[in-house]
């Protein structure tokens, strides 16, 4: 049995801080080419640029924070 969308919900609000950003609509094509080309969603790039401009390891796929990509998580 899965959890219910209200858990979920519940779950995100404590474990995440959500930022709404508002940009130019000029701007809407140029960053979602520059996720693109990197692979990731946008969130996932505003994510890396904020972590890397603070210097937070930030992960929005699931991976263990410190565990870069290619190495084992187990």
């Amino acid at each position: 049995m899965g959890y219910s969308q209200k858990s979920i919900n519940e779950y995100k609000k404590r474990k995440y801080y959500t930022v709404g950003v508002a940009l130019p609509i000029e701007c809407k094509q140029a960053v979602q080419d520059a996720a693109s080309a990197r692979g990731v969603s946008v969130a996932k790039l505003f994510a890396q640029i904020v972590g890397r401009e603070l210097g937070l390891e930030l992960s929005l796929d699931g991976s263990l924070p410190g565990v870069k990509s290619d190495q084992p998580t187990d």
